[in-house]
């Protein structure tokens, strides 16, 4: 009762001495805690904002391939088509990346900026289409209308996206002030970028036909030079770069000399010769090459004004962080000398260490723990340390015979991949959605004659080689499994159906290829397989469908004579599975 009592009192002393040394800490440690939260909700700010401008940037951009195929026959330029598909990949890359919300308090609804995103993406789609109809009309069909309609509707998937420039905007200045400059700058160093790639695209479609420009198509480009000269003054004298006036008065130089001076003079020149007639001194595909570097300018100003900012506000931050550790350690000290003192009264008073060597033990031996009696100081420090390496030693073996036993579960016994076991749990994992995957099933063709030829043992080296192979050519993210006797599955963590097909094709050749030698019997031999391939998704929801897929697949492949591989929902070959599928259904729901 007296060692309960002791106890209890040391411990109140304690808390109320820790008590006082966090209420001295305090007064620093809240402002500075404050500041720390401060500076990093506005260096998430300022990072996620570069995304949206980077995502503006790339939108505009594709801009210029996009003209260039409507500019030249359908398909003339396989360089000229694959560059678009590239500027496309990129765009959706940019917009993917802007899908999740901002990591900092806002003062606008998430739901707005959802809406602005999938505004976006539908009228990007709707430009697309309007691109390709026209790259895929004959030159000499095409009119300047749906040239310039097209390029229209690529103009107003930025002006639609500036709703999500605008949300940012409204999100994070809302209660951060010290935000409005940069992101304001920041804005305007991007319209300067699209007014500057706009202007030459209001004229392209004329330029691509050979056709006069049209009132409407000078009235739109100068417009749009207008506001350009409109921002160049806005600009002039500023300070873009902090600290670094020479920096910022280069940067400004180049934009005079390369874009104003080059870029927009060759696009008032174009303008004047439209005017006359549609003989222009360059073709559109020659505009778009000469024209589009000298936006290389404007370019480096965004990314150099953003980077600085950037740059700004993780220099702020840092800052904070470091005094929030500093007083954060100093506090911590305290708080862990008073606790240390603690300890050692309570240790060299109470006995604990004895306590603690048997409850270790008690627990190693899985033995109930019981009450101990006090002894000195030496004998506890050994105990402690005996139990200590004691119980160390017992997890370090449960947790190897764990490990055992969970890989004699999951791994096949003789060509040591995955067993279908591990599969499906694989494929059943769970979660809301479900990954995106393709599913090939490899079957080794005639492996029973190779039994009745060669013997199991020549059988079991086949198949240790074949497992062998596949595992070679895997990704780390890829699986493979033995699923039945000389059947083998394969899960590639990607949802391209093409892709996976050649990845099948590849997989497919190269054991085709290969010669297998039983080193027991001194035989060689090659086998060949087929391949049935299918997308869909894991988790309750899509696992057996996948297989199913697959094995229809994989069936068609085998009817269609072997050594091939077939793709589930191919139209070709859905009749030669239809015609035979419902006793291979029945057979295989079975062995499910």
């Amino acid at each position: 009762m007296n060692r309960i009592t002791l106890e209890g009192k040391l411990l109140f002393a304690t808390v109320i001495v820790a008590f006082l040394t966090l209420i001295l800490t305090a007064s620093a440690l809240i402002p500075t805690y404050a500041s720390y939260r401060s500076t990093q909700g506005n260096l998430l700010a300022v990072e996620r904002f570069r995304q949206v401008l980077e995502a503006a940037s790339r939108i505009s951009a594709e801009r210029g391939p996009a003209n260039d195929i409507m500019a030249i026959e359908p398909g003339s330029s396989a360089p000229a088509t694959q560059r678009l598909t590239v500027f496309r990949r990129i765009t959706d890359l940019s917009l993917d990346a802007l899908d999740e919300p901002p990591h900092v308090g806002l003062s606008s609804s998430l739901s707005d900026l959802k809406t602005a995103l999938a505004e976006t993406r539908a009228q990007l789609v709707r430009a697309r289409a309007a691109v390709d109809r026209v790259a895929a009309t004959p030159l000499a069909e095409r009119q300047p209308g749906d040239v310039q309609n097209a390029i229209g509707e690529m103009i107003g998937v930025i002006e639609t996206f500036q709703h999500v420039v605008d949300w940012h905007v409204a999100a994070f200045t809302g209660g951060h002030s010290e935000l409005t400059a940069p992101f304001l700058t920041g804005r305007m160093i991007s319209d300067m970028r699209e007014y500057g790639g706009r202007a030459a695209s209001q004229i392209m479609g004329p330029i691509a036909t050979r056709q006069p420009l049209r009132d409407s198509h000078i009235t739109d480009a100068s417009r749009t030079i207008g506001r350009l000269m409109e921002l160049r003054r806005l600009m002039q004298g500023q300070k873009i770069v902090s600290d670094h006036d020479a920096l910022s008065a280069r940067l400004m130089k180049d934009i005079d000399t390369i874009f104003f001076g080059s870029g927009l003079e060759l696009v008032k020149k174009l303008i004047a010769q439209g005017k006359i007639s549609g003989d222009y001194s360059v073709s559109a595909v020659e505009l778009t090459h000469d024209f589009v570097p000298t936006l290389q300018p404007l370019e480096r100003l965004r990314a150099v004004f953003l980077d600085d900012v950037v740059k700004r506000y993780r220099s702020q931050h840092g800052a904070a962080s470091y005094r929030l550790a500093v007083i954060g350690v100093v506090t911590a000290c305290a708080l862990a000398v008073l606790f240390a003192l603690f300890r050692s009264i309570r240790l060299h008073m109470l006995n604990p260490l004895l306590t603690a060597r048997r409850q270790i033990i008690a627990l190693a031996d899985g033995n109930p723990m019981g009450d101990l009696e006090a002894i000195s100081k030496a004998p506890e420090m050994r105990s402690l340390f005996e139990a200590l390496e004691l119980l160390r030693g017992k997890l370090d073996e449960r947790a190897d015979y764990e490990a055992r036993l969970k890989m004699q579960a999951e791994k096949d016994g003789l060509t040591g991949v995955w067993n279908r076991r591990a599969l499906e749990g694989f494929g059943n994992a769970p979660g809301e959605g479900g990954e995106d995957v393709c599913l090939m099933l490899v079957d080794i063709d005639h492996f029973k004659a190779v039994n009745d030829t060669y013997g199991h043992l020549t059988g079991d080296t086949v198949l240790i080689e074949i497992a062998s192979l596949l595992q070679g050519a895997m990704r780390t993210t890829d699986i493979v499994a033995r699923y039945g006797g000389e059947e083998f599955a394969v899960l590639v963590s990607t949802s391209d159906l093409a892709a996976s097909l050649d990845f099948a094709e590849e997989l497919r050749r190269r054991i085709e290829a290969h010669v297998i030698r039983d080193a027991e019997t001194g035989i060689d031999l090659s086998v060949t397989v087929s391949i049935g391939v299918a997308s869909g998704t894991c988790g309750a929801g899509g696992w057996r469908q996948l297989i199913a897929a697959a094995d229809e697949a994989l069936y068609c492949a085998k009817k269609k004579g072997r050594n091939r591989s077939c793709v589930f929902g191919d139209e070709a070959d859905r009749d030669i599975v239809e015609n035979a599928l419902v006793p291979f259904r029945a057979r295989r729901s079975a062995s499910l």
